[in-house]
């Protein structure tokens, strides 16, 4: 049960990490800042998710190699947020990024 609340969890958490690289890209006034983060990192991150971190991929990535890359991937989402939007905003997402990644590779 947990198990499905938190795959639930995580597919809303990736979309959620797309659309605040969107939104925090797009609030600098720096052009290659509104590309990087607003427009390359998150075509870039789709690619790389569908390709090395869906549970049906078939070049899934080894736990410990998924779990660096949250980290990386979910606290990147997370300081850009808070770099280029709400604090408020990247502390709640990057709370719930924290959470679900724990139950996601804690709980069996």
């Amino acid at each position: 049960m947990i198990n499905t609340i938190a795959d639930g969890i995580r597919f809303l958490l990736e979309i959620a990490t797309v659309v605040l690289l969107i939104i925090a890209g797009f609030n600098s006034s720096d052009l290659v800042v509104k590309l990087t983060v607003g427009v390359i990192a998150p075509v870039l991150g789709i690619l790389f998710w569908g390709r090395f971190m869906a549970p049906m991929s078939l070049h899934r990535l080894p736990t410990i190699g998924r779990v660096i890359t949250e980290i990386l991937i979910f606290g990147g989402t997370a300081l850009a947020t808070y770099l280029l939007t709400t604090h408020k905003t990247a502390l709640i997402y990057g709370g719930i990024a924290l959470i679900d990644t724990l139950i996601e590779h804690l709980i069996p």
